[in-house]
């Protein structure tokens, strides 16, 4: 009975042996049911990658937000900017004549009248120039500005001629003449037996009515156009031709912004003894 009793007590022993060992083993595999491998599927969920791919985005949608929204100081530069480049396109180009003038009298542009008269301080020595008519501008670190003038010689009125005047203004106010052309006759026209009769009476068509009324007639049929006569500079005569007289004016196509360029018009007489335009010449300014 005893060694039934020592084999019953011993079987007992190693079972709880054996039933610690199991535990111990159960513990073991439950703790690690949080392993390593589960542990970086976890941290995976939120990886490098993907945290740089999200910052990413953020910043992506943050930056898209900041540019298409600009801070008040940005917009008002950009308005003033459109602002100046719209104002740019009405400002007059630096050495480009400017010809779409309000009005060619030069009494009616006073800055071109003060630097005429400033170009004379002295008076005239051998040449005096009468400005019939302002013609253009150019911005050149000053100005220059362009006249039709009748000319004469100080010691012999009945000398006269009619020509381009060149006359610059600097930033300071002081003036000086650049040059002048005479408008006519050219030595081209002299050569093929052309000639003029300068006119040495009044210069405005409009104090001459028969100038006037040549000049109506001449271009009432003229399309698209208007001609301003400016002066009347005198007759074109050429062998075996009638005589015609010629006339300096401004053309205007029709147009607001339109600007000017000028002409020489002859007028002689077609049938029935009425006024007719014979033919043109542009009037090219001179490179001084």
């Amino acid at each position: 009975m005893k060694k039934n009793l020592l084999k019953y007590t011993l079987l007992i022993a190693a079972l709880s042996a054996l039933s610690i060992t199991a535990c111990s083993r159960k513990t073991a595999k439950e703790s690690s049911t949080a392993n390593p491998t589960e542990a970086a599927k976890e941290s995976s969920s939120v990886n490098p990658a993907d945290a740089e791919k999200e910052s990413s985005k953020t910043d992506s949608k943050d930056n898209e937000k900041e540019s298409s929204t600009l801070k008040p100081s940005e917009s008002g530069a950009t308005a003033e900017a459109k602002e100046q480049a719209k104002n740019n396109t009405d400002a007059p180009l630096v050495g480009a004549y400017n010809t779409n003038l309000i009005s060619f009298s030069p009494k009616d542009n006073p800055d071109a009248m003060n630097a005429f008269e400033a170009a004379f301080p002295n008076g005239y020595n051998y040449t005096h120039y009468e400005p019939i008519a302002l013609l253009g501008t150019q911005v050149v670190s000053g100005t220059n500005y362009l006249y039709l003038c009748k000319s004469t010689w100080t010691d012999y009125q009945e000398n006269v001629s009619f020509v381009l005047l060149q006359i610059y203004q600097d930033l300071s106010g002081k003036s000086e003449v650049m040059g002048s052309a005479i408008l006519f006759p050219t030595e081209e026209s002299r050569e093929e037996g052309e000639d003029y009769i300068d006119n040495t009476g009044s210069y405005l068509p409009e104090n001459i009515p028969a100038i006037q009324n040549a000049f109506n007639e001449a271009v009432k049929d003229s399309e698209n156009v208007s001609y301003i006569p400016l002066a009347y500079i005198g007759k074109h005569t050429q062998e075996g031709k009638p005589e015609e007289d010629v006339i300096f004016t401004a053309k205007k196509s029709k147009g607001k912004d339109a600007k000017a360029n000028y002409e020489l018009l002859y007028i002689g007489s077609g049938k029935g003894g009425k006024a007719k335009l014979v033919k043109t010449e542009d009037v090219q300014f001179p490179d001084f």
